[in-house]
């Protein structure tokens, strides 16, 4: 009995033998394959990224036997005998809804600060001035009313004084009464204390100045442009400093113009767009834009826009980005005919460039613009204007979200390309 036990375990113990014997064998032939299918995926990255890496120029019968460049731009518009064809990205970014204002409004100006958004003055849809303060908060979707301006103002320059503080707004120039365009134009500055939510009256500037855009750099406040009492397009530049209570002339813009945009970006202050013809022929819409250095007090050509136009909204994004969104149009060729504008582009100051961006879903001129959390907010603004003494206002909010990718930029040799043709038959 002993014996037949001591066998029973013997054979047990080789069955087990065996079976392990199978294991590793059934788990070195499975690391074979496995290593087998690796080397395959290892050789099928290979060869995509070399077929990759190839220079896009290369790909002729892609593109109908046009050479294609990729590249980082800085301003050349010809390299190795291609011309520059725009950006590899042009039309990105996405646009969505916010909270409407309360009620429709045109004409007005908007200034950012950390925590929201101030909406100043401009035309409610009665077609009356107002002089109300809202301030939008971005987060929960609501609008604040705020201490009202000393007076009515609307089509004047607003700016955030450039202190490190974010404690004081400035508006300049404007108009009081938009049912008469005889009415002169404003030379009172009113001072708004954010913290106090109270205003004052500063000194006077020292014309007075309607459809003007302001700006601040180093503590000081800038006036650029505009109109006079009788509708003359001007150049002027002033500054007022607020340490000392005194304006002063400064160095004319080299372009003359009304209904222009002013941001503060990089230490000047950025004059854009607006109307230049005296004579106020239609479509006379400028493309231009003019820095001021204060440092200087030199004024500097830089790349134009690519849609010439005025009234339009303009932000400064993070990432040394110039927003410009919407704008004025004459349709047909017409004055009385004002159309507002979708197209929307981004200034990128590192490569020099213009791109055109995602339209904005509510087309809008005498808008106004302003960016707080890195996104930039489009508000209110002006409908299309048939021959009308007022142009229907809007109370739409859409925000702007951009899409962050490479600097890449297309050359094509052997075809013109223009990066400003319009992608629809509507004169955007």
């Amino acid at each position: 009995m002993k014996a037949m036990g001591m066998e029973s375990d013997a054979s047990s113990l080789g069955y087990e033998i065996q079976r392990l014997k199978r294991s590793v064998r059934t788990a070195q032939l499975l690391t074979l394959l496995l290593g087998l299918l690796v080397l395959a995926l290892l050789i099928a990255l290979a060869v995509v990224g070399a077929s990759q890496h190839q220079k896009i120029s290369n790909l002729q019968s892609d593109v109908g036997g046009t050479d294609v460049y990729l590249g980082a731009h800085s301003s050349v518009r010809n390299r190795e005998g291609a011309t520059y064809a725009g950006s590899l990205f042009r039309g990105s970014g996405f646009w969505a809804t916010r909270a409407a204002l309360p009620g429709p409004l045109s004409d007005h100006s908007s200034v950012a600060v950390s925590d929201g958004i101030f909406i100043l003055g401009g035309q409610n849809v009665n077609g009356s001035v107002v002089s109300q303060v809202l301030k939008y908060d971005p987060t929960l979707h609501i609008y604040t009313v705020m201490a009202p301006m000393p007076g009515p103002r609307y089509r004047f320059g607003a700016t955030l004084l450039d202190n490190g503080k974010q404690d004081t707004i400035y508006v300049v120039g404007g108009r009081r009464d938009a049912s008469d365009n005889t009415t002169a134009p404003i030379n009172e500055l009113y001072i708004y204390n954010i913290p106090m939510n109270t205003w004052s009256i500063g000194p006077a500037a020292p014309m007075v100045l309607s459809d003007t855009c302001a700006g601040s750099v180093a503590g000081k406040v800038y006036a650029v442009g505009g109109y006079d009492e009788m509708y003359t397009i001007l150049n002027a530049t002033y500054v007022y400093d607020p340490a000392t209570k005194v304006w002063t002339k400064l160095a004319n813009m080299p372009t003359a113009r009304g209904d222009l945009m002013c941001v503060n970006f990089l230490g000047e202050i950025y004059a854009l767009g607006g109307f230049y013809d005296q004579a106020f022929t239609a479509n006379s819409f400028a493309d231009e834009v003019e820095s001021f250095n204060p440092a200087t007090g030199a004024w500097t050509s830089r790349p134009n826009m690519l849609t010439p136009r005025g009234d339009a909204g303009a932000t400064v994004l993070p990432g040394n980005r110039i927003m410009v969104i919407g704008g004025e149009g004459h349709y047909q060729n017409n004055t009385t005919y004002k159309y507002p504008k979708h197209v929307n582009e981004i200034y990128y100051a590192d490569d020099q460039t213009w791109v055109e961006k995602a339209f904005i879903p509510t087309a809008r001129f005498r808008t106004t613009a302003a960016s707080t959390g890195g996104l930039a907010y489009a508000i209110g603004g002006a409908d299309l204007c048939i021959d009308k003494p007022q142009c229907p206002s809007l109370a739409v909010n859409e925000v702007f979200l951009d899409v962050d990718h490479p600097h890449v930029y297309i050359y094509l040799k052997n075809e013109v390309y223009n990066d400003t043709a319009p992608i629809t038959t509507y004169p955007f």
